[in-house]
């Protein structure tokens, strides 16, 4: 129990850490009332947390699995929490709001109910900040939790050994995450660099490096995309929105064997695959609506596209302009969030290696009734496919629409009409808050039948939001074992 203890605390003085730069940030704008707020959080949480961490130092021990769960969802339960105050101290927001916010960022959902043309730019950094840090924390719990543990039919290979070291054994070993900090750090400064390069401010430019390498959907400014950034520095966005789809294996491959990114990699030629057709299909509506006279035309069209299909793909939910996303049909624009991409990504959904399987497996299951005494070894990439994977599969896929069935009808009750409640909650349960906003009619707000973040209501509709956001990030079924009373009563 101690080692739980101790990867919470952990994880909670990695916002404290973030905190240092914000500050720097704060001072430089001359926001010397949040720079002292800011260091008054910092050193009473650093006294709690260094006292925690001398009370239980020695006491840590190797940790049998079911622990590793109950750390996983302690520290996705309660470093929002952390989070929440800090922003109820430096934003001044409700604490139910403020919650809402610590989870939307640290989930890499991007909802936000933070009024960005009044936040100064120390908080709108820590904010972007947040975003990132919840991108690493998805990155090592699927990797050092989920997948080892088969959640939902995730699989662990030999890969995830030999470059993150050993699930499990590791989970409580703060240096078996450098490896992992260090890709991750060198994507997203790859992006700052490109942002920079394309003439973004260099505050700005790391904000936005920082949401796209966590494939967010927080913008830290007031207005469209493109009236901030240039389209060659969207077009960056796009390109490491791209990176952020795919599994950090697959990301290892562009500088040791570039010829061979796409080699035995099924998944990653998907998602490479409907990005493709996704761009060509938004360039033939922004034409359409356009009448071909928008500057570049064609050129431009694709660009835009692009970047709406990488964004959606990812779950960031950012769009260059109000109106592009809901170019295409809302039920198709839910079905690729719901989706996903890669596993081993921080992109949220049920991910494609998982609808691969049940395609795969139904499709075995009806040459069955042909052939009846077949025995095929199905594969789906390298991730071979038996009875067991795909109960756990099929269970997964059940909860996740039950949550989403659950949330979008407690959600119509507490705050909106019928189809925004179903937007919101499948939205909200792949991470990628803004398609939300995004697919709301021009008449939505006024109608008030879809109601923005902001104005929700009812307190009751953010818990409901805080709740879905937590689960579909931890992959649903974590939370279910966890939550197994049997199990720890009999311990």
């Amino acid at each position: 129990m101690m080692g739980v203890i101790y990867l919470i605390t952990i994880s909670m003085a990695g916002l404290l850490v973030l905190l240092v730069p914000a500050i720097f940030v704060a001072l430089a704008h001359a926001e010397a009332e949040l720079a002292k707020n800011m260091v008054l959080l910092a050193a009473t949480g650093l006294f709690v947390i260094v006292a925690v961490l001398t009370a239980i130092s020695g006491k840590t021990r190797r940790a049998e699995r079911a622990f590793s769960y109950l750390a996983l969802v302690g520290v996705w339960a309660v470093t929002p929490l952390l989070g929440a105050i800090f922003l109820v101290v430096l934003a001044g927001l409700p604490f139910v709001p403020a919650w809402f916010e610590s989870v939307s960022a640290l989930t890499t959902s991007g909802a936000s109910v933070l009024v960005r043309d009044h936040v100064p730019n120390g908080l709108l950094f820590w904010r972007a900040l947040l975003e990132w840090y919840g991108g690493f924390l998805a990155l090592a719990s699927i990797i050092y939790v989920l997948a080892p543990a088969g959640f939902g039919g995730l699989y662990s290979g030999s890969s995830s050994r030999v470059a993150f070291g050993m699930p499990y054994e590791g989970i409580f070993k703060l240096e078996n995450y450098r490896t992992l900090a260090l890709q991750y750090s060198l994507m997203t400064g790859v992006i700052f660099l490109g942002l920079v390069i394309f003439g973004v401010e260099p505050l700005t430019a790391s904000m936005l490096g920082m949401v796209s390498a966590a494939t967010g959907g927080f913008l830290p400014f007031v207005g469209p995309l493109e009236e901030h950034i240039s389209r060659g520095a969207s077009t960056v966005m796009a390109l490491g929105l791209c990176l952020g789809t795919m599994s950090v294996f697959w990301r290892r491959q562009i500088l040791r064997r570039p010829n061979q990114i796409f080699q035995n990699n099924l998944e990653a030629k998907i998602v490479a695959a409907v990005i493709i057709a996704l761009t060509i299909a938004y360039a033939t509506r922004i034409l359409d609506v356009s009448g071909g006279k928008i500057a570049g035309s064609i050129l431009a069209a694709l660009q835009e596209g692009f970047f709406t299909a990488a964004s959606l793909v990812a779950t960031s939910g950012i769009e260059t302009r109000p109106g592009v996303i809901a170019l295409l049909p809302s039920v198709l624009i839910l079905a690729i969030i719901f989706v996903g991409a890669g596993v081993y990504s921080t992109s949220g959904g049920v991910k494609v290696l998982r609808i691969g399987a049940m395609w795969v497996y139904a499709i075995a299951e009806l040459n069955r009734l042909i052939y009846p005494n077949s025995v095929d070894r199905l594969k789906f990439g390298d991730m071979t496919i038996n009875r067991g994977s795909m109960q756990a599969i099929w269970t997964y896929f059940i909860i996740a629409v039950i949550v989403i069935g659950l949330g979008s009808m407690f959600i119509a009750l507490t705050a909106t009409g019928f189809e925004a409640a179903i937007a919101m909650s499948v939205a909200l349960f792949s991470n990628a808050g803004p398609v939300y906003e995004a697919l709301a009619p021009v008449s939505g707000v006024t109608e008030g039948g879809w109601p923005v973040y902001q104005n929700m209501p009812s307190p009751l509709t953010y818990l409901l939001g805080i709740i879905i956001m937590t689960v579909g990030r931890l992959e649903v079924l974590v939370v279910f074992a966890v939550l197994n009373v049997r199990f720890w009563y009999n311990r």
